[in-house]
Order: C-alpha cells, then sequence, then structure tokens
C-alpha cells in the first residue's frame, strides 16, 4: 500500500502535473496490467510515508516507493491492526458502548517485508540486547545502476521496468539523451536518478558535478543523493564527501554491514562484455552467501549503436534478474536506499549509549547528506522501544522499525 504513489510532491513541481495525472494508474515498477509497477517482483512492503527510494525484494509481489525516485506498487500487503472501535449508539436517554481500542499498526518506514514469518512473538525477556538487523532482514542485498543514460537503455527500458525491480540510473546531463522523456517515466516508476556529472569528465573541482545536481533538481525537482565517478575517477573521492552520501567507484568488491569500505570509493561489479547469465548469477549468490551487498555498474546491451561500454545482451540481464527475485531472500533496491540503509545501521551501532533511571538512550550522528525518512530494523531480548517519547510499536515479522532521523532511542524496562 502507497500513501505517496510518486514520492514527494511538494518538493517537485516540475512533475506536479504529471504525477498527478497518473496517480490512478502508474504505480512504480512493472506493468499496470500486472498489479502496479513493482508488482511482479518484490515482496510485499510495509507501508510508508517516509518517502524512501524505490525498492522490491526476491520473492513475491510488491515494492516500496521513493522521496527521490518516486513510487512503485503492485499487491504489496500492509500490515495493519485493529484501530479503536467506535461508540455504540446511545437508545433513549441511554449511551452507546465505547469500543475497544486495537493496537497502533506497524510503523510506515518504506523498507520490503523481509523474508520469514510474519507472526513473531513480541521479545519478553530482559530489556536489552539491542542490534541493528543486516541488511533490512534479508541474506544480502543487490543494487542495479546503470551509467551514461545511453541509447540502449532507453530502448530497452519497458523490458527493464517489466522486470519490477527498482533500478539506480546515473544520469550524464549532458548528453542529448538526457532529455528522453523515459528518465521521467523512470522517476515515475520508482528508480533513482543519481548524478554522473555534466561532461562526463574525469577531472573536476566539483563545478561540473554542481551543474548535474541543478540539471536534475530543476528537471525533475528531485535531489540527487548518490553519483557515479566518470570512468572511476578519483579526482571526485573530494567532490562527493560535500556533496553526496554515496560515490560509485569502479573496483570490484563486497560490501559488508559495517565493514570499513569508503562510501566515496563504493565498489561495483561492471559484467565483461557480453556477459553470460550465470556469469552475473554467480556475482550475487556469492553476496548472499556471504550476507553481503553487491552493486553493479552497466553501461548498455548489445546490439545498439551507443558504443556502450562492455554492453552484455539483454536477455542475459533479465534472466539473470529473474534468477536473483526467485531466490526470495534478496534485496533488490536502489543505491540510495540500500546505501542509507547501510550506514544508517553503521551510526546506530556505533552511538554512544547512556544510561539513566533503568533506561538505555542511544544517540548518533548521521553522515552528511544524508536523505530524510530512512529507517532500520532492530531486534532487542526485551523491554520497550521508544523514540520522542512514543513507545514503537512491534513488527510481527521480529523487529522493531527505528527511524533515523530523530538520531535517539530509549529502552526501558
Amino acid at each position: 500500500m502507497l500513501k505517496q504513489p510518486f514520492g514527494n510532491f511538494s518538493s517537485s513541481p516540475v512533475l506536479g502535473a504529471l504525477l498527478l495525472l497518473g496517480a490512478l494508474h502508474i504505480g512504480g515498477c512493472g506493468d499496470d496490467g500486472d498489479g502496479g509497477s513493482g508488482g511482479s517482483g518484490g515482496q510485499a512492503a510495509t507501508t510508508t510515508t517516509s518517502g524512501t527510494t524505490g525498492s522490491v525484494t526476491s520473492g513475491d509481489p510488491g515494492g516500496t516507493t521513493s522521496a527521490s525516485t518516486g513510487g512503485t506498487g503492485g499487491d504489496a500487503s500492509t500490515s495493519t491492526s485493529t484501530t479503536a472501535g467506535t461508540g455504540g449508539a446511545g437508545g433513549d436517554g441511554g449511551s452507546g458502548d465505547g469500543g475497544s481500542g486495537g493496537e497502533a499498526p506497524p510503523i510506515d518506514s518504506g523498507l520490503p517485508a523481509p523474508p520469514g514469518p510474519d507472526n513473531v512473538a513480541k521479545p519478553s525477556g530482559a530489556a536489552g540486547g539491542l542490534k541493528v538487523i543486516d541488511w533490512a532482514g534479508f541474506a544480502g542485498a543487490v543494487t542495479y545502476s546503470f551509467d551514461d543514460v545511453n541509447q540502449t537503455q532507453i530502448q530497452n527500458y519497458d523490458a527493464l521496468k517489466a522486470l519490477g525491480v527498482p533500478f539506480t540510473f546515473y544520469v550524464w546531463t549532458g548528453k542529448s539523451e538526457a532529455n528522453n522523456p523515459v528518465w521521467t517515466q523512470a522517476l515515475m516508476d520508482g528508480h533513482e536518478l543519481g548524478n554522473h556529472t555534466n561532461r562526463h569528465d574525469s577531472n573536476d573541482s566539483g563545478s561540473d558535478t554542481d551543474i548535474a545536481t541543478k540539471f536534475i533538481k530543476d528537471k525533475w525537482g528531485v535531489t540527487p543523493y548518490t553519483m557515479a565517478a566518470p570512468n572511476g575517477s578519483e579526482a571526485y573521492v573530494t567532490v562527493a564527501q560535500s556533496r553526496f552520501l554515496i560515490n560509485r567507484g569502479v573496483s570490484n568488491a563486497l560490501i559488508g554491514p559495517n565493514d570499513n569500505t569508503n562510501p566515496f570509493r563504493l565498489p561495483t561489479y561492471i559484467p565483461p562484455q557480453n556477459a553470460s547469465t550465470a556469469q552475473m548469477d554467480a556475482e550475487v549468490s556469492s553476496a548472499r552467501s556471504q550476507k553481503k551487498w553487491r552493486t553493479f555498474c552497466i553501461h548498455g546491451f548489445t546490439g545498439g549503436s551507443d558504443s556502450a561500454y562492455q554492453p552484455i545482451p539483454l536477455n542475459a540481464f533479465l534472466e539473470h534478474v529473474k534468477h536473483v527475485k526467485d531466490f526470495g531472500d534478496v534485496w533488490i533496491g536502489t543505491m540510495e536506499d540500500v546505501g542509507a540503509y547501510w550506514l544508517g545501521q553503521k551510526a546506530v551501532t556505533d552511538g554512544d549509549s547512556n544510561q539513566s533511571g533503568g533506561e538505555t538512550t542511544v544517540t548518533w550522528q548521521l553522515p552528511a547528506n544524508f536523505p530524510p525518512g530512512k529507517y532500520v530494523r532492530v531486534t532487542v531480548t526485551g523491554g520497550t522501544l521508544k523514540q520522542n517519547g512514543a513507545a514503537l510499536p512491534w513488527n510481527p515479522h521480529g523487529f522493531y522499525e527505528v527511524a533515523l532521523d530523530p538520531k535517539s532511542l530509549t529502552l526501558s524496562p
């Protein structure tokens, strides 16, 4: 269930008219006829008003949405509980009986529902054991990013959309292809549009990157929180640190929870030219078995005339993504979504813990340029978790969902 089908209306006047016109029939990553975009792949998401970036999990239909990339959708189930009852009608001179109150519904985090049971009992032990769950409860994560807004990406967008998973498209804004209407559609379909600079130069002091950010904000009304360095140039490590949450590089490595990976040199796997489905499957399988995050960098597909770097066969990629969805326990999310969870987990884990009057309060600091409205999932051995003085509801999938913006969490007996 999506309470914000297309992300942040107020910050995107450019898209406002399109979004309002499409609100009755456009919903995310996927075909409208298949229950909305996002419906063809992903487990049901928890309801969201937080405006997080779209993400879809391997498994059953469903998806989530994005403040920066619009909404996804598709038969996403929502976890709700009984609301307070209405008082009975009074008789002649009498009064009706009041309805019984219900439990508060789970928090609207925008994170996808993880695999596993949805009837886990709330922990009843001693207060303690606070721990952030890796990858929001999935075995691992994968992000598929596309560079350069190449023609073969545009020509094959419908096939990519039909997969029902969110992608990250890094926009080289100085190319004429950046003005293709497909990118507006991609945004409304729940994909992330990131910064790939204006001139795609290996050297920049920041001005060219800023031009690209302005282009994205002016054209689509959204803020890019991640970028991809042209050619993996080291010049952008410094540029990105003051402007973005993440800068994707080109070295190939896996990213682990709470590891020392530099977010401004975030590694990625670039499939070799003519890569097979099996080759790409192996990369995700390794991330899954090691419980880590794998990012992909793809420039285009074979058979086109756009001179894309190391193009891969479209059908091989489509089959690969279908295989990953079939795993059922891999989070397929955008660079912003998965990256924010990864860095949010580190922030909470590294936070300060203070005890007073039997309560434990954890405080943390978020990295610069951190997108608003993000959450992490935590477990405890028992006790009551509170934020801003209010008790957090237990999610029957086996966790609490904690907002990162307050930068504080209290555990009481």
